[in-house]
């Protein structure tokens, strides 16, 4: 199985990388994010240090072909927050068929029809 982690760098780096350990040990394989350090952590878009491209645009792109060779979307969306990125990439998810699994409920009424809770299809310790 393979997935990739959508979230906030700039807000949850840290719970995305403790996210994508805990899948890793499950045995799935977390094709995006690549890297797990920000070298701009202070900037609007967040690049990680294996990121191999820093145009957001390329990036974007290379996420949505990930998510073309993945088994579901995770969403890290910590205290119900949800960015433009994660919106986005939600959104392709939904329109490619790939099942959204989210870390918290999600509250918007347009866009929790098309999530699930991760814990409802694995027992995580994420915390």
């Amino acid at each position: 199985m393979n997935t990739v982690i959508s979230g906030s760098f700039r807000k949850h780096l840290d719970e995305i990388m403790k996210l994508k350990e805990t899948l890793s040990k499950q045995g799935i394989k977390v094709l995006s994010p690549v890297g797990s350090t920000a070298k701009n952590p202070n900037d609007e878009f967040v690049v990680l240090d294996e990121d191999p491209i820093s145009d957001p645009l390329l990036l974007q792109h290379s996420v949505f072909a990930k998510m073309r060779h993945s088994s579901f979307l995770v969403v890290c969306n910590v205290n119900g927050y949800l960015g433009a990125a994660a919106l986005i990439e939600i959104g392709y998810a939904i329109a490619i068929g790939l099942k959204v699994l989210t870390l918290e409920p999600v509250v918007d009424p347009n866009i929790k029809p098309y999530c699930s809770s991760l814990q409802e299809y694995f027992d995580l310790m994420t915390g």
